[in-house]
């Protein structure tokens, strides 16, 4: 899988800018495998709310199905198939919660996604982070992973080629969020805009 670096939002603050993120994807017999990294940095004051019971990080008994994990901490992946406007979003919280929105359109004709009952999903660290490592979010040189693999929507099985885009939400001690993605397109962070979805597979 290749790896490749998610980016803050240019208006980010620096200190809230200096986590190391980055997501790995690959398509595999029907399957999509994700992995998200978090590697904190000097500076930064991002911090994860989650797990929020008290958990240990790989610990998520409660984990379930929640709306609003984009208000807090939350890894999320669009995919949809070219030429469609339909597209899904899964949201992947470090505390083990998580989603999968199926829209119709561009923000449009929004509805949880049935077919999928649970979503399992590894939640890896904290951990410490190798010597060259950057930082954000975890005690300084920690690191955090999630790592999915799920079975696409029905209506994306049989599509030759897909388009993602892959991003993230930090919360601040504060409260206020900084926006991560591969590619920021627009003149504000919006996830659901397509020319952001620069990943073929």
């Amino acid at each position: 899988m290749t790896r490749r670096r998610l980016i803050a939002w240019p208006a980010t603050p620096v200190a809230e800018a200096t986590p190391t993120m980055w997501v790995e994807a690959q398509l595999c017999r029907g399957q999509l495998e994700l992995r998200y990294g978090l590697t904190s940095g000097p500076g930064s004051t991002a911090v994860l709310l989650a797990p929020s019971q008290g958990m240990e990080a790989g610990d998520h008994p409660g984990a379930r199905r929640c709306d609003g994990l984009w208000q807090h901490t939350c890894f999320e992946a669009f995919v949809a198939s070219p030429g469609s406007e339909a597209y899904w979003e899964f949201n992947l919280s470090p505390s083990g919660d998580w989603n999968v929105y199926r829209f119709d359109g561009y923000r449009t004709g929004q509805s949880q996604e049935e077919y999928y009952s649970a979503l399992p999903f590894q939640v890896l660290g904290p951990h410490p982070a190798p010597p060259d490592g950057g930082g954000a979010g975890l005690a300084p040189g920690e690191r955090l992973e999630l790592a999915l693999q799920c079975p696409l929507p029905p209506q994306l099985a049989q599509v030759s080629q897909l388009e993602l885009g892959f991003t993230a939400v930090l919360e601040q001690p504060d409260g206020a969020l900084s926006y991560w993605a591969l590619h920021h397109p627009g003149p504000e962070p919006d996830f659901h805009d397509r020319r952001g979805w620069i990943v073929r597979l």
